[in-house]
């Protein structure tokens, strides 16, 4: 087996894995809502956690939410160097976008900017009061991640 990208092929299984395009890859975070967080623990080895996240193309950010004592949370706060890993629902492309993550306070009093830019994440209507409160509760707030690389690939379908 020969590697590419970090993708084993088989001899004969057709062309290699190409690179997708900025626009496919940003395409590829638009279309998923969850992913797996890397972040670095302090010995160096990654800590992965599924998330859910928004994807802002205009400004290159990934937005997650997550409650302020988490494991993630502490380990941005020590290493802010963090990546996403995405794939389609049929796992024949991922996108990875890497970046350093800002942490939001936490939401504090409902309906604060951290609880607005909550609720804005939301792809379903919600109760906005009751949401905006059980923010407060859960001490949620926002992972941003500024993205400085974004790279992925897709595999070649096998020739019959």
């Amino acid at each position: 087996m020969s590697q590419d990208h970090g993708v084993s092929v088989e001899p004969g299984a057709g062309t290699p894995p190409g690179s997708l395009t900025d626009e496919e890859l940003s395409r590829l975070l638009a279309q998923q809502r969850f992913g797996a967080l890397a972040t670095n623990e302090s010995s160096g080895r990654p800590h992965l956690s599924t998330v859910r996240y928004t994807w802002d193309p205009g400004q290159r950010v990934v937005r997650i939410s997550t409650m302020a004592g988490r494991i993630k949370v502490q380990r941005l706060h020590q290493d802010p160097r963090c990546a996403l890993y995405v794939t389609s629902d049929d796992f024949q492309s991922y996108a990875v976008a890497e970046g350093a993550a800002e942490l939001s306070p936490v939401s504090a009093e409902p309906g604060d900017e951290v609880g607005r830019e909550l609720l804005a994440m939301q792809s379903i209507a919600v109760d906005e009061v009751a949401f905006l409160r059980q923010l407060v509760a859960d001490q949620r707030l926002v992972i941003r991640i500024r993205v400085s690389q974004l790279y992925g690939t897709a595999l070649a379908v096998p020739s019959a």
